[in-house]
């Protein structure tokens, strides 16, 4: 696995998931050495966190010394233990490793959320909406099953407002990989999904700004063969301009050469993500 230093000094990749997470492969050791290849400065451990009990549970596990475990704030600790041991042999090396976790949102969750918040002390709680009516709509498998009975314009809208609902609880550090449903969408729908946000962003910007929610510019839309990232070029630019923060880069790492991806390009979107290394 050959991995190139990135042209920028200082850069900081905030959405990363090992094999913690059972869609991901490496362990968090490897993906520190990935981010010391990239001369990154700072990288945040963001595994998933899905425990919607109305799903059909495919995801709602952990997967801990190879053995999938039920996501419980419990089957956590491994990680949070791993993580930590990780910023003490990491940092005299000139990587600052961060706690983090990606949350799966599904309505009612917020007790869950605030229990995990005691359990853990997490430097950065992302929040990544999934389902739409407690399907998962950005996994290969299951996405035809989830829009299946939905219009382009019911899908979107009912995004939106699980968007909305999750910044305004005012649990969650920032949103991931906001418009995620054009990961699959433009395949189902055609690529009018792309223009379908203009409804919503008044909403969304708004809860956004009032709660402190930030978003991110997540690298791993390109790795899907969209042509911009998440969210899009004019989301990020109409965030920017309602004064919500775009704050965090992440690449959405599932393997650990993926530490870092586009972000030569991405950058210059988040200047707050060049900032090296915090005391």
């Amino acid at each position: 696995m050959h991995i190139e230093p990135l042209p920028i000094d200082g850069l900081s990749d905030y959405h990363v998931h090992c094999d913690y997470s059972v869609d991901a492969t490496g362990t968090i050791e490897e993906y520190c050495e990935a981010a010391l290849k990239r001369e990154l400065a700072e990288i945040c451990f963001t595994t998933h966190f899905d425990s919607n009990p109305k799903s059909d549970g495919f995801a709602n596990y952990i997967r801990v010394k190879g053995e999938k475990k039920p996501a419980t704030p419990e089957h956590l600790a491994p990680y949070v233990n791993d993580v930590l041991a990780a910023q003490e042999k990491y940092y005299p090396l000139g990587l600052s490793v961060k706690l983090g976790l990606e949350f799966g949102w599904y309505a009612g969750c917020e007790e869950k959320v605030a229990r995990l918040k005691e359990w853990y002390d997490f430097e950065h709680l992302l929040v990544g909406v999934h389902e739409i009516r407690n399907l998962c709509f950005c996994a290969a498998s299951t996405f035809e099953k989830c829009f299946a009975d939905l219009s382009m314009e019911q899908a979107v809208e009912e995004y939106y407002r699980q968007v909305i609902d999750a910044a305004r609880s005012g649990l969650f550090t920032a949103v991931a990989h906001l418009d995620y449903y054009r990961k699959y969408g433009e395949q189902f729908y055609g690529k009018a999904i792309h223009q379908q946000y203009t409804n919503y962003m008044g909403e969304v910007f708004a809860a956004l700004k009032d709660s402190g929610t930030a978003i991110e510019v997540n690298t791993a839309a390109r790795r899907k063969g969209l042509d911009s990232f998440f969210p899009s070029m004019e989301m990020i630019n109409g965030a920017k301009r309602e004064g919500v923060d775009v704050l965090f880069l992440g690449s959405d790492a599932h393997a650990p050469e993926q530490v870092g991806y586009d972000f030569e390009i991405a950058a210059h979107l988040v200047p707050h993500a060049i900032g090296g290394c915090d005391d």
